[in-house]
């Protein structure tokens, strides 16, 4: 494999990674505040809404950062895997 196509799936792991914002779930737990999570398959985002009036949501990223960093890596196996299956297919 050379450089070209690891840079090509890791630049597709990062976007898929970025893409997957668009999933949320929700997890509140108590009253006072609406917990958004969003990230697909581990939730690496976190938005925090109170029910108080006139304060701002809180966005933060979930377990340090960590999240964020395994579904990257996540992203990148399943890209790869798709690639070296192409290329079987393509031979």
């Amino acid at each position: 494999m050379n450089w070209k196509a690891i840079v090509l799936l890791v630049i597709g792991g990062i976007a898929i990674t970025l893409l997957t914002v668009l999933y949320s779930a929700d997890m509140t737990v108590g009253l006072g505040a609406s917990i958004t999570g969003y990230g697909l398959p581990l939730l690496w985002l976190k938005k925090v809404t109170y029910v108080v009036p006139g304060t701002p949501d809180e966005y933060s990223l979930y377990g340090s950062g960590l999240y964020l960093l395994a579904d990257i890596v996540f992203w990148i196996i399943i890209v790869a895997v798709i690639y070296l299956v192409y290329k079987q297919i393509k031979k």
